[in-house]
């Protein structure tokens, strides 16, 4: 790897650090208070139920946000990768 190869994947990583402890407060914030409107509004097994029936959903939707938007591309270019991602797409669910 050459010097300048060296330092996009560094300035790449500094990137993906910024963003993740811009969005995380933010996100942590929004999320807090949302779930204690709704634990006070509806009760709080409401509020149980309705964040383990919608956790998954959330964390595999944000895993795969963050593999399309921060993956790197010589990653997403790889046969490998392209292999798992035909294999979902084709899929018979």
């Amino acid at each position: 790897m050459d010097r300048l190869e060296t330092v996009s994947v560094h300035l790449l990583m500094i990137l993906r650090l910024a963003c993740f402890a811009l969005v995380a407060p933010i996100a942590y914030l929004a999320l807090a208070t949302l779930f204690s409107l709704v634990c006070v509004g509806l009760g709080h097994n409401t509020m149980e139920m309705l964040y383990g029936g919608t956790a998954v959903y959330l964390l595999t939707l944000a895993a795969a946000v963050e593999g399309a938007w921060l993956l790197p591309e010589d990653i997403k270019s790889s046969s490998s990768f392209m292999r798992l991602t035909q294999r979902f797409r084709s899929s018979p669910d």
